[in-house]
């Protein structure tokens, strides 16, 4: 008799997908034809995905892929189109290294506007605390104005471990951040027996070396599942216009709401609340200027499609 199992997509190795399905962990192939919902345009399984399983065992195929509640997205690079990193996510842990390599704010922000574009709530984790914060330091305060929740830890010395856990559990959450920020690490710290390889950084460029070549979701013990991703260096958004991009700067989007005009762009015109706030310091005057070349940057691809 035919067997009908549902699951959810932790890993794609080409042709075959690894799928949790309750207590097993299978390796199953995928039929060329998958029923798909109609709603979802990249139809590449990617982790995440709740998918159903036919056939008998041991030789269940995977036929049928569910609704996406939440897809985090990015242009692929070198290319005009969308790729989808991971479905079905809760939250989003942004990872950056307190000293080395050197925490780059810009990408930061990049990497939280996809997550308020995608309803993806964003969490912002500095790792390697026992380096030293002076680098850190000097913006840290931005995003603490800006609302975010911050947690600051240590992979090597356990430090903030124990509130990083709390906030996994029971949850579907994605790891994301720059080569070498420790993402593997702390997922390591967490939970030992995942086993994944860690960075290094090249003493040549100060950069991190990938050691994460795919997507993976993993479970917790305490309930829930993470999805450790490979390292960026860059992040191109997708699907977002500068109208939209003022929504995914909260303190920005809460400052808007005073502005003389409801499609302020926050540019030069007149009786605009934040820009008058960036210039009398209650606005972060870098996440202004981040939020200016960003919308330049959204503007011009307009223009260029």
């Amino acid at each position: 008799m035919a067997e009908r199992a549902n699951g959810v997509v932790t890993a794609v190795f080409g042709p075959l997908v690894r799928v949790q399905a309750g207590e097993a962990a299978l390796v199953v192939p995928f039929r060329r034809r998958l029923r798909w919902p109609e709603e979802v345009t990249d139809r590449r399984l990617v982790v995440g995905d709740h998918v159903s399983l036919e056939g008998k065992a041991p030789g269940l195929v995977l036929t049928e892929v569910g609704p996406r509640r939440t897809t985090l997205t990015r242009r692929s690079p070198g290319e005009q189109r969308q790729r989808v990193i991971a479905a079905n996510l809760d939250q989003a842990v942004v990872v950056m290294a307190a000293v080395s390599p050197e925490p780059n704010p810009r990408l930061l922000d990049r990497l939280l506007v996809a997550c308020h574009h995608s309803s993806i709530a964003p969490i912002v984790c500095f790792n390697k605390l026992d380096q030293g914060t002076a680098t850190i330091d000097v913006f840290i305060g931005d995003y603490q104005d800006a609302g975010y929740e911050i947690l600051l830890v240590s992979a090597r010395t356990a430090r903030g471990l124990g509130g990083l856990t709390r906030a996994l559990t029971g949850k579907t959450t994605l790891f994301c951040g720059p080569s070498g920020a420790g993402k593997s690490a702390l997922l390591n710290a967490i939970h030992p027996g995942y086993r994944l390889r860690e960075g290094s950084i090249s003493e040549a460029t100060g950069k991190g070396r990938h050691t994460t070549s795919t997507a993976q979701l993993l479970p917790l013990e305490s309930g829930g599942f993470v999805v450790d991703t490979p390292g960026v260096r860059e992040f191109g958004l997708w699907d977002l216009t500068p109208e939209q991009l003022q929504s995914c700067f909260p303190e920005i989007a809460r400052l808007a709401q005073s502005c003389q005009f409801d499609d302020c762009s926050h540019g030069n015109e007149d009786g605009c609340a934040v820009r008058t706030a960036a210039e009398s310091g209650n606005l972060s005057s870098r996440r202004f200027a981040s939020y200016l070349k960003l919308r330049e940057e959204l503007v011009a691809s307009e223009i260029g499609s």
